[in-house]
């Protein structure tokens, strides 16, 4: 993995966990319900291998990761593990979607920052959710079920299925164990089904 790659990964979905989601004009507005909820299927556990090198500073609890172009980046372990968790979520929601034959072009998954406020949800749930999810470790894997829109406000590509029928296959939770060789690293997150557009600028 590139730093690039790594930084990507990180930032890829911020734009979408704000207001609105994606890029928007003012002046278009498309018939596309903008919405942001949990997945309705039952919570899932799994464990997975570290799939990416790196190096334990025991003293100081911190991971070094090392880019094949020689760069490097330090995070705390117990952010690596999130980090990790998140990204190894990602990977079995896409397989989800193939055995439930739900993906197709528009819909995708990934991984990126988590505000919990922002959730399609009562306002007496809004608790219930940051007790049950750490909010200390706001990353989660996520299914964008997305409308894109050339320059000329043409929709160019619309999500082969129904944003209802991608919620109900999609898990509430991931609870992820990463078998580190030092010690295993469990975390519970959320998984976060999210409807938007998109207009090219």
């Amino acid at each position: 993995m590139s730093r690039r790659e790594f930084l990507a990964g990180l930032t890829s979905l911020v734009c979408l966990t704000s207001a609105g989601c994606l890029s928007r004009s003012r002046e278009f507005n498309p018939n596309v319900d903008v919405k942001k909820q949990l997945g309705e299927a039952s919570g899932i556990s799994f464990e997975v291998e570290p799939d990416l090198d790196y190096e334990y500073l025991e003293e100081s609890d911190e991971v070094r990761i090392y880019f094949e172009d020689g760069d490097s980046n330090t995070l705390p372990f117990e952010t690596f593990g999130v980090l990790r968790a998140a990204d190894h979520g990602s990977d079995r929601l896409a397989q989800i979607l193939e055995t439930n034959s739900v993906a197709g072009a528009g819909i995708g998954t990934g991984w990126g920052r988590v505000d919990l406020t922002e959730i399609n949800t009562g306002p007496d749930e809004i608790d219930s959710l940051q007790e049950e999810f750490s909010q200390d470790l706001p990353w989660a894997p996520n299914v964008s079920h997305t409308h894109y829109y050339t320059r000329n406000r043409r929709l160019d590509t619309e999500p082969e299925v129904p944003f209802e029928e991608i919620v109900v296959v999609v898990p509430r939770s991931m609870e992820v164990t990463i078998l580190f060789s030092e010690e295993s690293y469990s975390v519970l997150l959320p998984v976060i089904c999210k409807k938007s557009w998109h207009k090219d600028e």
